[in-house]
């Protein structure tokens, strides 16, 4: 039995934000590791490098272009895991064995199990336990989900229904319970848990990014009417991911919303500033997992504007779905509904979920393959 090198594999912000705090638990810790950039975003990361403090340099496999567009992904995903297939190759041939630490559940995740379970790394599997119980609801990430797990070794689930699952699934993977998502941790570092909801100037803000809202026309267009009629009653700020404004494009519906007097387009913003803006709104409307994860950990009233979630977080709190928003979501903020919804910042007291994985990947770092 060996020392272990750490390989953790990264595709998209949302994924670099939620391993971030893991990253850094471990460099506090002294654990050798290398951070490999698919490139599945186009945007540098570097600025999230830099908000939380990573010490450890990234490595892109493949130089960042556009992704934001179905048939771009389809390009990038066998070069990305091709790149990422040599690159393990390479580090395995140093004689030292691989933990390979994907997150989630996006193409990254897939591609980064699949070549880590080729190179016959041991693979971890961040946040990992999570279904919708609908093979295409969220698509494609379900399906990214589901076959990853069936690759696991290791299984790092951040609640008992996760870690429960996992087990009597997926019995060949060894299941650590968390404690929570280390969602939570990033959240910390931001500041945001301290900003007050703009008591003179409510406002929503409207994050929208997932296939099925973006790439259904008529789902699409109906949510910009939504944001439309909100913005009489509230001001919206509408953060768009580089994936919307090029789909709000290609439908037409831009300059209908900038001709819009309560609508402030915004470019996706830093994850700090994102989450400080969330925290100081009187409610948000966000299809995305980690959004409604984040907006929990701070009791900001959250519509989840999905048909369905894989999360528990939130619900029965501060969040509800959108088909359970009672009347709709436009009366519902018309009558003010949602301040009921607010609720105290939840964050962690002592060692949070990242620095309990790092404790489990040292105390596994002696162990046997899985």
């Amino acid at each position: 039995m060996t020392d272990r090198a750490r390989i953790f594999i990264v595709g998209t912000r949302a994924q670099l934000i939620k391993v971030a705090p893991v990253i850094v638990a471990c460099e506090r810790m002294e654990l050798p590791l290398t951070l490999l950039m698919t490139g599945q975003h186009q945007e540098t990361m570097q600025d999230l490098i830099e908000e939380f403090g990573i010490r450890s340099r990234p490595e892109p496999v493949l130089p960042v272009s556009e992704r934001a567009t179905v048939l771009s992904l389809v390009r990038w995903l066998p070069q990305a895991y091709l790149a990422l297939a040599r690159r393990l190759k390479q580090l395995k041939a140093t004689g030292t064995e691989l933990d390979v630490l994907v997150h989630g559940d996006t193409l990254s995740t897939l591609i980064g199990a699949v070549a880590g379970r080729r190179c016959r790394a041991r693979l971890v599997h961040l946040e990992s336990g999570l279904t919708s119980g609908r093979l295409f609801d969220p698509f494609p990430e379900e399906i990214c989900r589901r076959i990853v797990f069936r690759m696991t070794d290791l299984a790092m689930c951040p609640n008992a229904e996760a870690a429960s699952y996992m087990r009597k699934q997926h019995r060949r993977a060894r299941v650590v319970d968390t404690g929570g998502n280390t969602i939570v941790d990033a959240v910390e570092l931001t500041g945001a848990a301290s900003v007050r909801p703009d008591a003179d100037e409510p406002y929503v803000v409207a994050s929208l990014h997932r296939f099925q809202n973006l790439y259904d026309g008529a789902r699409l267009r109906a949510l910009v009417t939504l944001i439309e009629q909100v913005s009489a009653v509230l001001k919206v700020y509408f953060v768009l991911h580089p994936a919307t404004r090029k789909r709000l494009r290609a439908e037409g519906l831009d300059e209908r919303l900038k001709a819009t007097p309560g609508v402030a387009l915004s470019p996706r913003l830093g994850y700090g500033a994102f989450l400080r803006l969330a925290a100081g709104a009187a409610c948000v409307l966000t299809d995305g997992g980690s959004n409604q994860e984040e907006l929990a950990a701070l009791g900001v009233p959250t519509i989840v504007m999905r048909e369905r979630t894989e999360r528990p977080d939130g619900l029965g709190a501060n969040a509800l779905m959108e088909a359970d928003v009672p009347g709709g979501v436009l009366a519902f903020l018309q009558s003010a509904g949602h301040r009921a919804l607010r609720r105290p910042a939840n964050l962690s007291e002592g060692p949070g979920p990242s620095a309990r994985i790092a404790a489990e990947l040292i105390a596994q770092s002696r162990a046997p393959d899985c």
